[in-house]
């Protein structure tokens, strides 16, 4: 089972990216359901045993709530062939959501002390599609697009995730809500 732990954005969030659906052509837009802020990615857990210590520790974590803000469009290039863009857009680096996010990883360092660290750094946003095949003119339009506008949102709850694959691309599956306190 392939798990991360990440925010579901609330309505108006969502509402203000639908608003970049269809921009740009020949793009594979993401469903909007699928739509998260992942704060720790997991990784393949095969022991069943394992899930519950990942369940024990996030369930133990407390962290203030954190507003979700939304910034502007960004692409992360991959090294495929052919070549695919990741669309994004960032989320502000509240304070608050990068003190979830430090102790959500530190949870998991307990709870699974074997797994390798992420090294990674953490830049907060939102996957909305892929682009294959890229151009400049293409990248540029998307690196131009107007921001969202959505005001900030305060996040209730993380959920644990699980990621499922499908032909038509990954499918998230939330497993459970953790509460956060108002």
């Amino acid at each position: 089972m392939r798990l991360f732990i990440g925010l579901e954005l609330p309505p108006s969030i969502a509402s203000a990216l639908g608003s970049l659906r269809g921009c740009l052509p020949d793009v594979q837009w993401s469903d909007p359901e699928s739509w998260h802020l992942t704060l720790h990615f997991i990784g393949e857990i095969t022991q069943h045993h394992l899930l519950a210590e990942i369940h024990h520790a996030l369930a133990a974590l407390h962290a203030a709530p954190p507003a979700l803000e939304l910034t502007a469009p960004g692409l992360f290039e991959t090294s495929a062939c052919p070549a695919v863009d990741v669309l994004w857009v960032g989320c502000a680096p509240d304070p608050a959501l990068l003190h979830l996010r430090s102790r959500v990883r530190a949870a998991i360092t307990r709870a699974l002390p074997t797994a390798a660290p992420t090294s990674r750094r953490f830049m907060p946003h939102v996957t909305l599609g892929r682009l294959r095949n890229p151009d400049l003119e293409r990248r540029q339009r998307w690196l131009t697009a107007p921001s969202p506008q959505a005001d900030a949102e305060t996040v209730t709850h993380f959920t644990l995730f699980r990621s499922v694959r499908h032909a038509d691309g990954p499918f998230y599956e939330a497993l459970e809500h953790y509460p956060l306190p108002s």
